[in-house]
Formats: structure tokens, sequence, C-alpha cells
């Protein structure tokens, strides 16, 4: 299969400002195997990130703001509000003239919604991230996928085609057009919607499907073959499909030879956990025929806690048979390549850029 644009993830991106020329450690992902669960090194010390930092604080006389946090609206199911938030990025993109390179705006709400620290206190990052300027704001989804490249790198891979922007160098406008389409996702509720630490809520609504919908024009869905089942059809075939789930057993696979994001993934996976059984403890094979709902569906593998055992990957099925085999063996390629890079000073300075970013967020949260 030709290989996609291959993700540069640590190198420092043009600001909008020149500054002092600096060298640059150079990291290219080159390549998708068995599960493989181990982190990085605990021992890495977190160095600082140039130009990533939060605001400054209040002075002492002025009092403490508390912190916005943009919620869903009561009663908005999560289907909608993913629906919403969608429609919220993709009018920013378009009001702001960012042209037909939807894999930008689509790669910055994936962002967005897998930044790592979860919890009660989620929503409460949305000030910090809306007052960082727009190459600060690259950055942090920069480092953003470079943090999950080292846990996941096979699904950082499949994910280049809306991640490898961020090793360009971006125009003015453009900047302005990816501040824009975060500024509308957060405000919208995203870091609500995806600021829980419980998987289930998380696979609650598949907001890849309505970012690809809703960007992508109609003639070019029709011409891809291209159909966005609702989420209530999805979850009617599963109950269907499982009936009582009696027959899954842990390795149990699943497998979806044109799964788009991965509707259909997900209204199982939930259903399995309403029966009492994780989704980590099968095995998930998807594959899909476009590259950006293939990128989709590795974010939504991530998001959707389906566990090691998962794999996506972009091709026709009638045409390459057997693709869980393709992708385990790319999969196994990608993780020894990340694992020879493990002890080089690159991969060490990489790491420590993503922990201090988020241990540094961490501290900054408000109760």
């Amino acid at each position: 299969m030709k290989r996609s644009q291959q993700l540069d993830l640590f190198a420092q991106p043009d600001d909008e400002e020149p500054r002092p020329a600096q060298a640059q450690p150079r990291l290219r992902i080159v390549a998708a195997p068995a599960a493989d669960r181990r982190t990085a090194p605990a021992h890495l010390a977190p160095v600082a990130i140039p130009g990533l930092e939060v605001a400054p604080p209040t002075p002492p006389s002025a009092p403490k703001l508390k912190p916005r946090a943009f919620p869903v609206p009561s009663g908005v199911r999560a289907h909608e509000a993913a629906l919403r938030i969608a429609e919220a990025a993709a009018g920013a993109w378009h009001s702001h003239h960012g042209g037909s390179r939807m894999e930008i705006p689509v790669g910055v709400v994936a962002a967005l919604a897998l930044w790592p620290l979860k919890g009660p206190d989620a929503p409460k990052q949305a000030d910090w991230m809306l007052g960082l300027s727009s190459t600060d704001l690259v950055r942090l989804i920069r480092e953003c996928w470079a943090y999950w490249w080292m846990r996941r790198p096979d699904l950082v891979h499949r994910a280049a085609p809306i991640a490898s922007w961020t090793e360009e160098t971006l125009s003015k406008h453009e900047l302005a057009c990816v501040r824009a389409v975060a500024h509308a996702a957060i405000t919208s509720g995203l870091l609500t919607v995806t600021g829980s630490s419980d998987p289930c809520d998380l696979a609650e609504c598949d907001l890849m499907s309505w970012m690809v919908t809703t960007l992508r024009s109609k003639g070019s869905r029709e011409a891809l073959g291209e159909y966005h089942t609702p989420p209530e059809v999805c979850e009617l075939m599963a109950r269907m499909q499982l009936d009582d789930c009696s027959e899954v057993q842990p390795g149990y696979s699943f497998c979806d030879p044109a799964g788009g994001t991965g509707g259909m993934t997900r209204a199982i996976a939930q259903v399995l956990r309403e029966h009492r059984i994780d989704p980590a403890t099968c095995r998930w094979h998807l594959n899909d025929i476009d590259s950006i709902a293939a990128a989709g569906a590795a974010v939504n593998m991530i998001l959707w806690g389906l566990g090691p055992n998962t794999t996506v990957w972009r091709g026709d099925v009638l045409a390459e048979g057997d693709t869980e085999r393709l992708a385990l063996a790319e999969k196994a390629a990608i993780f020894r390549h990340r694992d020879s890079l493990l002890g080089g000073a690159t991969m060490i300075a990489a790491v420590g850029r993503a922990e201090a970013m988020l241990a540094g967020v961490a501290g900054d949260k408000v109760a």
C-alpha cells in the first residue's frame, strides 16, 4: 500500500513572529504488532516548552475569576452535542475561508478530544486553551499527538492524514483558521463531551463521524460511497447481533471491513459494557477505503478505550483481502521502531516536552 505522508511530531513549528534559529531534533514515524502496553519511562525528567506558558497569574489585588467550563445544555443527548460541536467547528472553518483542506479542522478537534487530562476538572482547561496564541495552539496539538505516539504509535500513524499538517509552515491565515476552529469547538462544549475519564462516557457519541460528515461535500461522500449511519440504527443492529452477549469471551474478535470512523464498533462496545463486558478484552479491527475516515477511527479506538488489541487499516478490502493481517504486520513494525527510539536523545526530549506540558496544566487547574 502506498504510504501516506508521515508525521514529524517533534519538529518546532514556525512562529507567527521570527525567533532566533535553534537546532531542533526531528523524528519521522516510518511505519503500525501485537499489543504493547508499555509507556514512557518514569525516570525521564520533564523539560520546559518555550512559548507554551499559561496565561500570566491574576494580580494579587484582583479577585480570582472562576474558570469557564462551557457545559453541554441540560437535556441534550451526547449525539446531539457532538453534532453541535462539529457544526460549530465546520462553521468557523468555512466562515474564516479555511479552504478545502478538511484534514486541518478534523485534526484540531481530534487532538483536543484526545487531550490526556481527563476528569471533573477537564472542562476548566477551556480558558487556558482559549488564551493560547495560534502558534502555541498548534504546538499544543503537536505535543498531544506526541503523547499518544508514545503509547499507541500504530494508531497515531494511521491518524497521520489529520495530524501531519502540524509539521508544515502554516500561513498567518491558516493559523487564524486553526484558532477559530479550536475556539468554536471548545465554546460549544468539546471539553465537556470528551473530558470524562470513563471510556463508557466517551463512547456515548462518535464526534469524528460528525466532523467528517459535516466538512465533506455531498459529492465527495457519494463518490466515496460514504454514508453516515445514524447512531440509533447502529445501536439497534448491535443489540440484534449480540443478543445477550453470551458468546462473547475474552479474545473475541470483531471486524468491520467498511467501518468509516467506527459507528458500528462504538455501538457494539457500548452493548458489551451494558452486559458488564470490558471491550478491551476483545480484539477489534476496522478498515475503510478513505484515509480521513480511517484516521478518525484510529482516534476513536483510543478515545473509546477499546484496549491494546485494536488495529485500523486504510485500504480496499475487496482488492487486499485480509486487511487485519496487513494491519498487524504494520503494527508490529511501528512498535519496533518506537522501541528503537526510546533510548535516543530525540525521544527523551520529546517525551520530556509532552510530560512537562501535561504537568504544567495539571498544576494550574483551578479547583
